[in-house]
């Protein structure tokens, strides 16, 4: 698609589904009974940041991924209602890193921490053994009416009165990070990997039966598409 040098300065890639679930509410307006709203996401994100950090080399800061992303829409009448959909998508991402069966922590950021739309904010880092590190691998935010004054998102409540709405957000899974997490939590001293029990079922064979056809090799980080292709060219065959 070719897009007009006068309005290119006016796009941007989206850097997670937050983006476009909120634009897709914009200007809306729910009756108060219809509320809290919740909604999943898959997109492709884009970030422009990078790191020189030795330990977060490789897939751990890229500037491509998948993740899938959590947002909410609640009312703001007792101002506890954003509060408790923020615990409960917290809830929902500590229940699939466990069934994950990856060691995790939970951290509530401090003010300094937060962004500018965030009132509250949790982050959950995994155990990362190959790094000897806790890396970040999902958070949650509370945002209050934040985003939804800028995007005009308001309900009607049982009054008739128009109030902004609340939102929240939080990730469920970004994938590459994920994937570090499993892999280095799950690889014996010979290389295998062993597929949690709660991914056994979205396989298309199970681990030991990978295990068997796939020769045993040494990972490496391969900078270039070439260098990927050639290494997996084995696997597709199998």
């Amino acid at each position: 698609m070719d897009i007009p040098e006068q309005d290119a300065e006016e796009l941007c890639l989206a850097g997670t589904a937050e983006m476009a679930i909120g634009g897709f509410l914009k200007d809306r307006i729910f009756k108060e009974k219809d509320l809290p709203l919740k909604l999943t996401a898959v997109s492709r994100c884009y970030r422009a940041e990078t790191s020189s950090l030795e330990e977060e080399k490789g897939i751990y800061r890229v500037h491509e991924f998948t993740k899938v992303e959590m947002f909410g829409v609640t009312a703001s009448e007792t101002g506890k209602e954003s509060d408790e959909l923020h615990h409960e998508f917290r809830a929902i991402e500590e229940k699939n890193f466990k069934e994950l069966g990856l060691q995790f922590r939970i951290l509530e950021m401090p003010p300094n921490e937060l962004g500018l739309s965030a009132h509250r904010k949790f982050d959950i880092e995994a155990w990362m053994p190959g790094r000897n590190m806790y890396g970040e691998i999902s958070s949650c935010s509370n945002c209050t009416d934040f985003q939804s004054r800028r995007l005009n998102i308001r309900y009607k409540n049982m009054d008739g009165e128009l109030k902004y709405v609340h939102t929240v957000n939080g990730t469920i899974c970004a994938v590459p990070r994920t994937l570090i997490a499993l892999v280095e939590t799950f690889q014996d001293g010979n290389g295998s990997i062993k597929i949690p029990n709660a991914l056994e079922k979205c396989m298309t064979r199970s681990s030991l039966s990978s295990m068997a056809k796939n020769p045993i090799v040494k990972s490496k980080f391969l900078r270039t598409k070439s260098q990927q292709l050639k290494y997996t060219s084995h696997y597709r065959e199998n």
